[in-house]
């Protein structure tokens, strides 16, 4: 026991220097471990104190130990904490006054030197130098320090502006994007090119729509091409002569669909063909029906765009298939059709009476 109190009274003689109240909890669990205390205890209440409860109490004792040291240790360092910040505030107070009374008595020196530097041109040292000084309170300095940034933004905007200027000589003058999104800059600078601004902001509108309106028509040309509703060409070679047979084709852009057993929606396909042997040619197809045409020939009705109607005779192939005719004039059909934005041809089919087919001739290339 007297061991357990040695050591609770070195730790209660050690706390008392930082923490009076820890080390007076220390006293009284080393007190625990005297014999004399336990029996003045024990005859003053009848109480004894058993190993067990000296050890309940000795733990109790470091808790709170632990406690109080913590506070006090807590306490310290805010105090510490406190008078540095204290000691911080009051260099920097020193420290502005010296640079206030520095500021005071050479102001006439720092604006000169500011003035030199600007002057120079050098207003990144000019804004510098006045920044170091800008928080001394004097109203003289802030004001040069304003006036050496307005004049840096003004240089900075005529250097802009010049740019500005000398890059409008390199784009090129169909580019009224780029035309206008520089003259909206240089109108930021200067108003005066508001207008040359909105000219060329009205004609990059505009053509950006006639750019979306060439785009759309040319993948409407190539879906309908793909379709075969506009001219599409194939060269071959004649195999008797070895001479090239040139071809140019498309399908009707309305559709027909006849009775059985001909049914089924199907289009017309109208060629003009080049043959080294058989000269030009122009002839109309279907997919599956009977053109009514004897063997002494018939007419078709043709129609140029707006035009009249014209009877041209027509005559079937010399294997007398009944899918297809022969239109006679080819020369002049052709010559018509070059000239033409639409081409309308009547025929008579086999128990379906006329049909009319109508097909885009606009861009047909031939020579």
């Amino acid at each position: 026991m007297w061991l357990l109190f040695a050591v609770f009274l070195i730790f209660a003689l050690g706390a008392i220097f930082t923490s009076f109240q820890s080390g007076l909890i220390m006293l009284l669990a080393a007190g625990m471990f005297v014999p004399k205390i336990n029996r003045l205890i024990k005859d003053k209440t009848n109480i004894t104190i058993t190993p067990g409860g000296r050890a309940v109490v000795a733990l109790v004792c470091f808790g709170l130990f632990f406690y109080t040291s913590n506070k006090a240790l807590d306490a310290d360092r805010a105090e510490r904490s406190a008078q540095q910040a204290l000691v911080s505030q009051q260099k920097a107070e020193q420290a502005l006054k010296e640079k206030r009374d520095y500021v005071s008595a050479n102001k006439d020196a720092i604006l000169a030197e500011m003035n030199v530097l600007t002057d120079k041109q050098d207003y990144a040292g000019a804004t510098a130098l006045g920044s170091k000084y800008s928080d001394a309170g004097s109203f003289e300095i802030d004001q040069e320090l304003s006036k050496v940034a307005g004049q840096k933004a003004e240089v900075e905007k005529q250097q802009k502006k010049s740019t500005l200027l000398t890059s409008i000589a390199s784009i090129q003058q169909g580019d009224y994007k780029r035309l206008a999104g520089t003259y909206a800059q240089l109108a930021a600078i200067d108003q005066t090119y508001q207008a040359n601004a909105d000219k060329f902001s009205r004609l990059a509108t505009q053509q950006t729509r006639e750019a979306e309106t060439r785009e759309k028509a040319a993948a409407e040309k190539a879906l309908r091409r793909s379709m075969g509703l506009i001219w599409n060409y194939s060269d071959g070679e004649d195999n008797m002569s070895g001479k090239p047979v040139r071809r140019a084709y498309v399908s009707s852009l309305n559709t027909v669909d006849f009775k059985f057993p001909y049914s089924g929606v199907q289009r017309a396909t109208l060629t003009i063909r080049k043959h080294p042997r058989w000269g030009t040619s122009v002839y109309v197809a279907i997919e599956k029906g009977q053109f009514v045409c004897g063997y002494d020939d018939c007419d078709v009705r043709v129609r140029f765009s707006k035009g009249n109607a014209l009877r041209m005779s027509a005559s079937e192939p010399d294997d007398h298939s009944s899918n297809l005719l022969f239109i006679s004039s080819a020369s002049s059909f052709v010559a018509q059709a070059r000239k033409s934005e639409k081409i309308y041809i009547e025929a008579d089919f086999y128990q379906e009476g006329s049909r009319v087919f109508e097909f885009d001739s606009s861009d047909l290339e031939w020579k």
